[in-house]
């Protein structure tokens, strides 16, 4: 695959995800996240299954070396779903884009702490930009950042994770879709276990929400976050940070269309702000690294 085939798909992903907001919000009308978690994601994880044992019977088959790595990035990504979905149904659409983007953000800092790799500089002005905008967003004031848009702001840490875990496992083992099976059946286990012991599935809340659940699990899932972890075989990390994060840029124009989500002009700026800190820490350094080697 050509790297400018990968950037696509990657953005195509990020398209995905964008609508993706939508579908999760709709869902909660009539189930709560743990339930429509598992339900989207078992489906997602059927989609991958035969893809994955293809991948298992190769005469090389492939093997995850670090264990370790395998069962943190899958309880990054269990945690981080969960946590999302339970957050959506508590902030907007358009919030809760532009929070999930931040995790553009936080993959440098992370692959510092795991990987020793030095900190661009540019990651401090890119912080206090995302710092701000989260103010800004909230609406200026402490009490208007919301539970839902707290656990949005954690589960971008924990897709920053996910991100940079799946860079460093595809490097060491050419596998996507194992990976991307074991990511499904791992939260597909944990959402089961939550909604027996939160909430009360039901199978009319299950098909009210019949559109969502398949958006979810055939797009989003068995699609979006399989392309990712393909595509970052074949993209430098950079380019597939900065392309996966215009899903914030999605989701507030599916908020505005289809939702009919509006922002106060103090709001507009700070999605400018966050915006503007995930272009600073993706792009700005690799300016600069021309600039010097010209």
């Amino acid at each position: 695959m050509s790297r400018l085939k990968a950037d696509l798909l990657l953005l195509l992903a990020a398209l995905i995800w964008g609508l993706a907001f939508i579908a999760q919000k709709y869902a909660m009308n009539n189930l709560g996240p743990c339930t429509y978690i598992a339900v989207r994601f078992c489906m997602s994880a059927f989609l991958v299954l035969p893809f994955a044992l293809r991948e298992r019977a190769r005469p090389k088959a492939p093997v995850f070396e670090n264990k370790k790595d395998l069962w943190l990035i899958c309880a990054a990504f269990s945690g981080s779903v969960i946590v999302q979905q339970i957050g959506i149904g508590m902030t907007t659409v358009t919030n809760a884009g532009f929070l999930t983007g931040l995790y553009v953000v936080f993959v440098p800092v992370i692959c510092a702490v795991f990987y020793r790799q030095k900190l661009s500089k540019w990651i401090f002005p890119a912080a206090l930009l995302s710092i701000t905008g989260v103010w800004m967003l909230s609406g200026g004031r402490l009490d208007g950042f919301s539970a839902g848009d707290a656990l949005i702001f954690a589960c971008a840490i924990g897709f920053a994770l996910q991100v940079a875990l799946a860079g460093k496992i595809m490097a060491e083992t050419k596998a996507p879709f194992t990976l991307s099976f074991l990511q499904y059946a791992a939260v597909t286990i944990t959402a089961v276990a939550g909604a027996i012991v939160f909430e009360h599935p039901t199978l009319a809340g299950i098909r009210a929400a019949v559109w969502p659940i398949l958006y979810g699990g055939i797009m989003s899932g068995g699609i979006a976050y399989t392309l990712q972890i393909v595509c970052q075989q074949y993209t430098p990390a950079s380019d597939s940070a900065i392309i996966l994060g215009s899903e914030s840029v999605f989701a507030a124009i599916a908020g505005a269309a289809l939702l009919g989500e509006r922002l106060t002009p103090l709001e507009y700026g700070g999605c400018a702000l966050i915006a503007l800190a995930i272009v600073t820490t993706e792009i700005m350094p690799l300016l600069f690294e021309r600039k010097r080697k010209t």
